[in-house]
């Protein structure tokens, strides 16, 4: 569910922007190759989205699911590309570090 790949995310930051927005930017490598990457998105979630399309490994979200275990949110999605599907998994101490985690899995395993 949540397989390492060549695409890994090293740092994220995000920022609250104008309006409902957030600014993200995030180092990311994609194979042996490394990108500083930064986009305005309505949410993080958009955000990773948009950098993932920008590399040429963006996925859809069919499907989001989340749960609180302990300290931990986990989340679960279910992914698609080129008619593709797979589910994903990914941990975090926020929703939406949980959700970039399985967004990125998902992306791996679809690549």
């Amino acid at each position: 569910f949540a397989p390492e790949g060549e695409i890994a995310l090293h740092t994220m930051s995000v920022e609250p922007d104008r309006g409902d927005t957030v600014r993200c930017r995030a180092r990311i490598s994609l194979g042996k190759r490394s990108h500083d990457v930064s986009v305005t998105a309505v949410g993080t979630i958009s955000a990773m989205s948009e950098i993932l399309y920008a590399l040429g490994a963006g996925v859809e979200i069919v499907s989001l699911s989340q749960a609180q275990i302990g300290d931990e949110t986990v989340t679960y999605l279910r992914c698609e590309r080129n008619s593709q599907q797979c589910w994903s998994y990914g941990r975090g101490r926020t929703g939406d570090e949980a959700a970039v985690n399985a967004l990125i899995a998902g992306a791996n395993q679809l690549g």
